[in-house]
């Protein structure tokens, strides 16, 4: 018996649970999204969903759960032998919630040769994987938005097609992988791409509870469920069994419920004024419509069944300037009267720090937050010689070998103390003496420890780019301002265009900060970049130190992370790290650490700006010396982090016209 927190005992939440259910009455709206911020129940939800789920018939000895009488969802090797006159034995099933792993290996997910039959057999068997588990089941992905990029693909693929095909490894097989994909995410850690967001019939935005009273009625449930699971579970039994009835009769009365021509004609009309692309919109609006009316005991579509609908399937698809975000990543369907800017104006979650209309920056003049204002980055730049990732035509980071039991198999090696099977090169390795061996010995393969191969996989390099700012008055001040936002806000607009995620520590008056932990989100770095405090002194220091810190941490949580600090100052080192100490010899003793420890650094010189190139702020001698000497010295702190020296005036791509 499951020991999950009961469904129908989740307070409040009602769109999120709403969701879930209606796509346990009717899989084909295609899974839904829930997007919100730590401890809003996503998790508790989807997991607590499985105990409400129905049973359902299915091919006794079928590791996919092929239905017994449907052909046309069976596997290959159910529908041959039904093909051959067999009676396929059938028994009954609840629905399950199958997780997906994070870190799962894409053999892992699709399936792979299975090694015992292989090496005991002498044949190759079809091992099945997660997506076979999954078949006419709910498939989870906890924080889906940090999914592997080529385990996403093996999704969309599985999804588009309704089967998973695997041809590698000397194994060509196909089978039915049907399933419903839920996916929980919080916006904060990232975005997810556009091409999985679209799979998804429905998406979810979910708030923390602010209500005094159900706060306290949470900690009740929850304490008394830690108290005594089984008999927490016990008091909302009766209410699980009549949900599971719910929904089986709302799949019983599902064929039957109409669409009226009126509410056809206005989901077709809604998606064509609000521009939504393609026809999935449309197609998902009605199959929610239809299965909220089946739920409800309605023999066709109302009103109020497609203004539902709609919201739950169509706001997640709309063009960008059609939606009104909120603060939880909430898409709001406009009005069919309504223009953009009337709906951003009256949301109530407008970031007014991150349009430009109220400066949070203590008065001091704001942060460029335009991306118009923006410019395309020379990454010859600040990427270093010896950079070990190289970036592809589109500038997103390549695959990269690397020893781990992660990542798609990419070929083998030899080497001792074999960790990672590579099935299919350790097979023929053992196959060219296989003929010497006596009939009497030729069950099975030979294989010997000679014969074993090391598995070579491939993953993306997790690319960090950590922005170390200067805020002090002696950067942030008039053009030399301006040009230092500019040049950051187009570094956070390049590693959006990279999937790098990004960092950022600001340093001023008296200490560092990190102003944007570790993320994918680049539009919350903008918002929180956009309410940078500006003016006093120049603590460099504590910014390199703070920043050198952080790639440590995620160093120790990820050995596979590849970090790139990128340090925007003039050098002007003022505040010292330890009391009486030389701020400047100071400098240069953190920035050497960066070397030591193999990080890759760039050196932005903010003093070099894109009003200097031809020294044009400077009229005589004396001036003109002194600012060669600051050049000097940030080309010092840049060889001291064994990094990059960048003159801010190089930092665009091609030929850059300051309007």
């Amino acid at each position: 018996m499951s020991e999950s927190f009961p469904f129908t005992a989740i307070v409040n939440q009602e769109r999120m649970k709403r969701a879930l259910v209606l796509n346990a009455v009717n899989p084909d709206i295609g899974g839904v999204l829930i997007r919100g911020e730590r401890g809003t129940a996503k998790s508790t939800a989807v997991r607590a969903l499985a105990d409400v789920l129905p049973d359902q018939e299915v091919v006794t000895d079928c590791p996919y759960g092929c239905p017994p009488t449907d052909p046309e969802r069976m596997c290959g090797e159910c529908r041959q032998r039904r093909k051959n006159g067999e009676l396929l034995s059938a028994e009954t099933r609840p629905m399950r919630v199958v997780d997906l792993p994070l870190n799962a290996t894409e053999d892992r997910v699709t399936g792979t040769l299975d090694l015992e039959a292989a090496v005991t057999e002498g044949r190759q068997r079809f091992e099945p994987g997660i997506l076979a588990a999954a078949n006419r089941n709910v498939l989870y992905v906890d924080e889906v938005n940090l999914l592997d990029d080529h385990i996403v693909d093996v999704l969309l693929d599985a999804a588009a097609m309704g089967e998973n095909v695997v041809e590698r490894e000397g194994v060509s097989h196909r089978h039915p992988a049907e399933f419903v994909l839920v996916g929980t995410m919080n916006p904060e850690e990232g975005p997810l791409r556009p091409q999985l967001l679209d799979r998804f019939g429905l998406v979810v935005d979910v708030k923390g509870v602010e209500d005094v009273d159900e706060r306290i009625e949470i900690s009740d449930r929850r304490g008394a469920f830690d108290a005594d699971p089984a008999a927490f579970r016990d008091a909302y039994a009766e209410e699980e069994r009549d949900l599971t009835r719910r929904i089986v009769d709302a799949r019983d009365r599902l064929d039957d419920v109409t669409v009226p021509d009126d509410i056809a004609t206005a989901i077709s009309e809604s998606a064509v004024d609000h521009r939504v692309p393609g026809l999935r919109g449309d197609i998902a609006v009605r199959r929610t419509a239809a299965t909220i009316a089946a739920f409800d005991g309605a023999g066709e579509v109302r009103d109020r069944d497609l203004a539902e609908a709609q919201t739950l399937a169509l706001a997640h698809r709309l063009p960008t300037d059609m939606r009104a975000a909120t603060d939880a990543g909430e898409a709001v369907l406009l009005p069919d009267d309504a223009e953009p800017e009337e709906v951003a104006d009256t949301a109530d979650s407008a970031d007014e720090g991150s349009d430009g209309r109220v400066p949070i920056n203590g008065g001091r003049n704001d942060l460029i937050t335009d991306a118009e204002t923006t410019y395309p980055i020379d990454r010859t730049a600040i990427d270093p010689p010896q950079d070990r990732t190289l970036r592809d035509d589109y500038g997103r980071r390549v695959p990269s070998k690397i020893r781990m039991r992660s990542g798609r198999y990419v070929g083998a090696r030899r080497q001792d103390d074999v960790d990672d099977v590579a099935i299919d090169a350790t097979v023929r390795a053992a196959a060219r003496r296989q003929h010497r061996r006596s009939d009497a010995d030729s069950d099975g393969i030979d294989v010997w420890s000679q014969d074993l191969r090391q598995a070579i996989r491939e993953r993306n390099a997790e690319a960090l780019l950590v922005l170390v700012v200067d805020a002090s008055g002696s950067v942030m001040n008039g053009p030399q301002m301006r040009e230092t936002k500019r040049a950051v806000l187009s570094l956070l607009e390049d590693a959006y265009r990279t999937r790098d995620r990004v960092a950022v520590v600001a340093f001023r008056g008296q200490s560092a900060q990190v102003y944007v932990d570790p993320t994918r989100n680049v539009d919350r770095a903008r918002r929180r970049v956009s309410e940078l405090r500006v003016g006093g002194n120049t603590p460099l220091c504590h910014g390199l130190a703070s920043a050198y810190d952080l790639v440590e941490r995620e160093r120790r949580r990820n050995e596979d992370v590849y970090p790139l600090v990128v340090v925007f100052s003039d050098g002007k080192a003022n505040v010292p790290y330890n009391d009486g100490a030389d701020p400047e010899t100071e400098a240069l003793r953190i920035a050497s650490a960066y070397g030591e420890a193999d990080i890759e650094t760039a050196y932005v010189d903010t003093g070099y700006g894109l009003n200097d190139a031809k020294y044009s702020l400077w009229s005589d001698e004396d001036a003109l010396a002194a600012k060669r000497e600051e050049f000097e010295w940030n080309r010092t702190l840049a060889d001291a982090m064994d990094g990059q020296y960048v003159p801010l005036i190089e930092l665009p791509d091609g030929e850059y016209i300051e309007s």
